[in-house]
């Protein structure tokens, strides 16, 4: 997982929550260092928040259940949900926020009822690059300019779509009508390993590296590759191609696609790779 940002001076220690400040963009983005003495009393809002646990530990509370969180996790808060944070005694926490009002930003409605309460621990959504994002939110949304207004909800709409994606109820394999056939089996393995499993599924098009996969797993290449190869049989490299190639196959079947764009849009950079690849995972050519 990656390090936390540190806290500096430069954010205040509060004793209180943050007051909502919602824009005209239809986001709140905002940093909260808790003190010692932090006390938060029940509250709800009209909109979903997000909550990134930077340091420390707390508890949030919903009615008469609790919901332990710590540095690294993802708190999910939907809209009009009654709830408090209780800070770990003797290690308060430090966290970045996200509130995002639906009546403004209406492309997010359709997505609302994935976004229920719920803790959402760091190396299960490493590959969504929370700490980067939040880093860029708090930078745009200090600017004045309208540019920046539009690139933190931009931001903010990649967040949320890469999160909701996550919490779309699916099958592995089953992603963009990729068959099961030649997929991992389903064990137990590294929860980090398993996340970005899950994200090569719908990812998969993406320039990609295997010193990136190994990176977004928080392991070396060395152990990466033999764990991976473990999990699924396969090189990272082979896995990648049939995923690719198995939706290439799915174009294929649909009248006026040429070969290039087909894939182009699977992730191969040259026509080469792609029917060496196509003819190596299904013994034809992509024509056939």
């Amino acid at each position: 997982m990656t390090k936390s940002l540190s806290t500096t001076t430069a954010i205040p220690v509060r004793s209180s929550p943050v007051p909502p400040n919602m824009r005209e963009n239809g986001l709140w983005v905002f940093e909260s260092r808790h003190a010692e003495t932090f006390a938060m009393s029940v509250t709800q809002h009209s909109f979903l928040k997000l909550l990134w646990i930077r340091e420390g530990r707390a508890a949030i509370e919903v009615g008469t259940e609790t919901h332990d969180c710590e540095m690294g996790d993802l708190v999910v808060v939907p809209p009009r949900t009654r709830h408090r944070i209780v800070d770990s005694p003797n290690s308060p926490v430090s966290l970045c926020g996200l509130g995002v009002n639906e009546k403004q930003l209406k492309c997010v409605g359709p997505v609302m009822p994935l976004f229920r309460l719920g803790v959402y621990a760091g190396p299960r959504i490493s590959t969504l690059r929370i700490e980067h994002q939040f880093r860029k939110l708090l930078y745009l949304v200090d600017q004045d300019d309208v540019a920046s207004q539009l690139s933190s909800v931009a931001v903010a709409m990649e967040l949320l779509a890469d999160l909701a994606l996550r919490l779309t109820p699916s099958v592995r394999g089953k992603a963009n009508g990729i068959s099961n056939r030649g997929l991992p089996k389903e064990e137990p393995s590294d929860p980090m390993l398993e996340a970005y499993l899950d994200w090569l599924q719908r990812n998969f098009y993406e320039p990609l590296t295997l010193d990136g996969a190994a990176k977004a797993s928080g392991m070396s290449r060395r152990t990466f590759t033999s764990r991976f190869k473990q999990r699924t049989g396969m090189t990272w490299l082979e896995y990648v191609n049939m995923l690719r190639v198995r939706r290439a196959e799915e174009l294929l079947q649909e009248a006026d696609r040429k070969v290039t764009s087909i894939a182009f849009q699977c992730g191969f950079d040259d026509l080469s790779t792609f029917y060496r690849a196509f003819k190596r995972i299904t013994g034809r050519t992509p024509s056939r």
